[in-house]
């Protein structure tokens, strides 16, 4: 197997339909399988999954409560491809992502590669790095800190695909979406910030400054700007927007 898709679902099914047959139809030729977590979605996800899996034999579909990262670890520990591609279930993928695909293995497959919305990573430096950790924010740029020590990590600041969530919910506000009661808001909040707690030691990493010294041109189009930038807090600034954005949150209806 060349390629496993791991990914994890929550709510998502406003986008299922398109965002599987963006991916199925974008790596048609590809040999690959799609094995995603759904973490007991409230929503129509899981029969979407269950529907699709059973016209298409490279898809399994488990169910769990799970973090993020705790459901990419788990898709993988059922994987066997060479390389392991995450993917967003929020996203409607573009021709730029297969370009990518085919550009990456023609290129540089013995490096992890994190584009906009897609990562591929080697199986190899994925189980030395040690996966994927429980975590809802920041399992993603835990992993690519992991990975730039080994010294195989690098970024490629193109967008693959269209993201459906809203705007104001991308990166560390995810627990404003509106695919969220306001309590699982209040407790989504509350878990950025264990997260954050646990991962306090990439705040003494400058990211963009890392990502920009390991920028990797595939000849897709000018990599931009890595497009979530991480403002600095001290403890006093932070502790002071949590208070209000918790205040906020009790209050929304």
């Amino acid at each position: 197997m060349r390629i496993s898709i791991c990914t994890t679902n929550y709510n998502c099914a406003h986008a299922l339909e398109k965002h599987l047959e963006s991916v199925y139809r974008l790596l048609e030729g590809w040999e690959f399988e799609y094995i995603v977590v759904d973490n007991k979605s409230r929503d129509r996800s899981l029969a979407i999954f269950q529907s699709w899996s059973s016209e298409h034999t490279n898809m399994l579909v488990l169910s769990k409560r799970c973090t993020m990262g705790e459901g990419r670890q788990i898709a993988f520990g059922r994987s066997s491809g060479n390389h392991v591609m995450v993917l967003d279930t929020d996203v409607i993928y573009n021709t730029t992502f297969r370009a990518l695909v085919a550009a990456y293995f023609q290129r540089c497959p013995e490096f992890s590669l994190q584009a906009v919305f897609c990562g591929i990573f080697p199986r190899t430096q994925w189980v030395s790095a040690g996966g994927r950790r429980s975590l809802n924010t920041n399992e993603d740029v835990d992993l690519w800190i992991r990975i730039a020590r080994l010294g195989t990590m690098r970024w490629y600041p193109v967008h693959t695909g269209e993201n459906l969530k809203e705007a104001a919910a991308w990166g560390i506000g995810d627990y404003l979406s509106r695919r969220y009661s306001r309590g699982e808001r209040i407790l989504r909040l509350l878990r950025r910030e264990w997260d954050l707690w646990k991962t306090r030691d990439i705040r003494r990493i400058n990211l963009q400054a890392l990502i920009e010294a390991n920028v990797i041109d595939l000849g897709l189009g000018k990599p931009g700007p890595w497009p979530q930038s991480r403002t600095r807090q001290t403890r006093v600034q932070h502790t002071l927007e949590f208070a209000r954005q918790l205040k906020q949150t009790m209050r929304a209806r």
